[in-house]
């Protein structure tokens, strides 16, 4: 009778252990998906910040060309982002062009970049800047 049951406690032990190592898969499997997770987030993050950055450089450069409104309410963009210029006096003989993009979870980058005045009867773009 010894005999039979030195086997059936080394079956309720190996029960034991696979119990055992299926927690510690699924702790080490879950810790993984969670990494997974994070660096999705990362990605479409600097995806975001690399489109606010275009956006932005995209609008002094038409400003540079005059075909952008200046001081006007932001304008949508895709991606749900929008965006604003402001041109204000800085010093004497300057001003100061402001590109504000505003991402679409909430967060916002500007870009400044400093301008000859626009002289009234000024036609080309050149004058501006």
């Amino acid at each position: 009778m010894t005999a039979a049951r030195a086997p059936s406690r080394r079956i309720g032990f190996a029960l034991l252990e696979v119990l055992v190592a299926l927690v510690v898969l699924t702790l080490v499997g879950l810790a993984y998906l969670e990494l997974f997770h994070q660096s999705h987030r990362i990605a479409t993050g600097a995806s975001d910040w690399s489109d606010a950055v275009a956006y932005a450089e995209n609008a002094i450069e038409q400003a540079k060309l005059g075909t952008l409104p200046l001081n006007a309410s932001p304008t949508a963009l895709p991606g749900g982002f929008r965006r604003q210029l402001t041109r204000r006096p800085w010093q004497d003989g300057l001003d100061l062009v402001t590109v504000s993009v505003f991402l679409p979870d909430g967060a916002h980058f500007d870009l400044s970049r400093l301008a000859k005045p626009r002289s009234p009867g000024s036609a080309g773009p050149d004058e501006a800047w």
